[in-house]
């Protein structure tokens, strides 16, 4: 999503912190990052809901939003500084594998090699190595996202609202929220085509009142919602990462935080060594450490979507019973903030 992105806090065990990980990197936009101090949890046409808070976790924020082109800008200002060479608007056009080296030729007609390959662009230049195949879910839904205000200050808090067609999310984003509906293709196409008034209406009898009245919506863009993950995430010198080894659904906010995990996992590994860059011990390695992370992450996320978008494996009430149950007691609501920060149990 543009708009914004979700990072989830971690402190204590299980993996690194996301943004200590930015800050590590002398990377995050701190200016621009806006925290979640709770996340309110409910469901339309049942009973039951949650409020996770970050005071009860003792933690400053649950999790913090950043705006894609901060978060673009700082990381860019970071590559300068290093000394990083950075080429754009040159397509990968073909890539050869070799053992002592992996080579891309560009369209525009260059062509670069390194000991290792680190493929981050979704999947696209993936599909062009041999052996590398994607399994993939289509979840018969589409996101519709854009910047969404209301009358009411958000005060740092997330709604994510379970409706028959999907999940319907806003995370606080400066002055504003970031919205991601979730619906069947032919509501989404319907919204996406009504005037901001009525789409607004819309939004404001599938959400309710509790984010305050919606008063402007600034943008809208929608994309298709499914599970898409690699067969393997390491090739021959080359290692596969983010959304280009797994696309989640955005139910749980871990797309951007399993990637960043991969990042930083692959970068353990080459400071570790920097001389085994590319070779098979160390990409064999840097799977094996990835592998039950990311196995996990996905399930997690596949088991969110099924249990609060199919009615006919759980019937409202019962998740109405579960939201409850979770608001009373307080060790279950830390154990529900504990997936939703670290993601699956590692």
């Amino acid at each position: 999503m543009k708009a914004g992105f979700e990072l989830r806090q971690c402190e204590g065990q299980g993996p690194p912190a996301r943004r200590e990980r930015l800050d590590e990197a002398q990377a995050w936009p701190s200016e621009s990052a806006t925290p979640i101090a709770s996340i309110h949890i409910s469901q339309r046409g049942g009973p039951g809901r949650t409020l996770l808070t970050a005071s009860e976790q003792g933690l400053p924020a649950l999790g913090y939003t950043v705006p894609y082109a901060a978060l673009e800008e700082a990381l860019a200002r970071r590559l300068a500084e290093l000394g990083v060479e950075v080429r754009r608007g040159a397509a990968c056009e073909a890539i050869s594998l070799a053992p002592e080296a992996a080579t891309l030729r560009l369209s525009s007609g260059e062509e670069a090699s390194a000991r290792l390959l680190v493929i981050a662009d979704g999947g696209a230049s993936a599909a062009k190595i041999p052996g590398i195949a994607f399994a993939e879910k289509d979840y018969g839904q589409q996101a519709i996202v854009g910047p969404v205000r209301t009358d009411r200050r958000h005060e740092g808090r997330a709604y994510e609202r379970f409706t028959p067609q999907g999940p319907l999310a806003l995370l606080p984003v400066g002055d504003h929220y970031a919205l991601v509906w979730t619906a069947v293709p032919e509501r989404a196409r319907e919204l996406l085509a009504l005037p901001d008034e009525a789409f607004l209406a819309a939004l404001q009898e599938a959400f309710g009142d509790r984010a305050g009245r919606f008063i402007a919506i600034e943008s809208r863009a929608s994309f298709p919602l499914k599970l898409r993950s690699v067969n393997t995430p390491v090739a021959l010198r080359t290692a596969i990462v983010g959304n280009a080894a797994q696309a989640l659904h955005p139910i749980a906010g871990q797309g951007l935080n399993l990637g960043l995990r991969d990042a930083a996992a692959l970068a353990d590994r080459l400071r570790a060594d920097p001389e085994v860059a590319g070779e098979r011990q160390m990409l064999d390695a840097y799977r094996e450490a990835r592998r039950r992370d990311a196995t996990r992450g996905i399930a997690f996320t596949d088991l969110l979507v099924s249990v609060f978008s199919d009615t006919r494996r759980i019937p409202t009430w019962g998740r109405g019973l579960a939201l409850a149950a979770f608001d009373l007691l307080p060790p279950a609501r830390r154990l529900l903030a504990e997936r939703m920060i670290h993601g699956a149990p590692t």
